[in-house]
């Protein structure tokens, strides 16, 4: 079902999306890792899941897997949550309402039945439009599990 959801998501505008995400990251290119990741998920986001580096880190403690967790990563966490705040009241803040726009609009033309599965991609592309920094794009039942995870280690189960 989510490679039917993707090919149809590349039919019909996600290709577009992609190379203007591709060209914002070549023209701001200190940035060019979180705006690519987030190019890359708008050309095929069924299938894939988000999660944060600290959910990361935190199911990583749970489980016991090792993780390369120096001062430099730590160091890197913390920048990208200011670069997440400049990110967000310059563009984020755009680029959420133009995904949730393109929801509505999709939403409006439901009737085409080939644009349900948009709405659903353009909700899920607000979460890291919004602040890409510090997230990682999963395929989804990693993410889901990683969630999962988490939230039985905080009801102790």
């Amino acid at each position: 079902m989510a490679l039917l959801g993707n090919i149809l998501w590349v039919l019909f505008g996600g290709w577009l999306l992609f190379l203007v995400y591709t060209l914002a990251a070549v023209v701001f290119f200190p940035f060019f890792l979180p705006i690519f990741r987030m190019a890359r998920y708008a050309l095929w986001p069924y299938g894939r899941g988000i999660v944060t580096q600290n959910q990361l880190k935190k199911y990583r403690e749970i489980t016991g897997i090792k993780s390369d967790d120096s001062t430099g990563t730590a160091a890197l966490r913390n920048v990208s949550g200011l670069l997440n705040i400049l990110w967000m009241l310059l563009f984020g803040w755009l680029l959420a309402l133009c995904h949730l726009l393109a929801a509505l609009v999709n939403a409006i033309f439901f009737w085409l039945i080939v644009t349900i599965p948009n709405i659903g991609a353009n909700f899920k592309l607000i979460r890291v439009a919004f602040m890409p920094f510090n997230k990682v794009i999963v395929p989804k039942k990693v993410a889901e599990e990683i969630e999962e995870e988490i939230i039985k280690k905080k009801l102790n189960i």
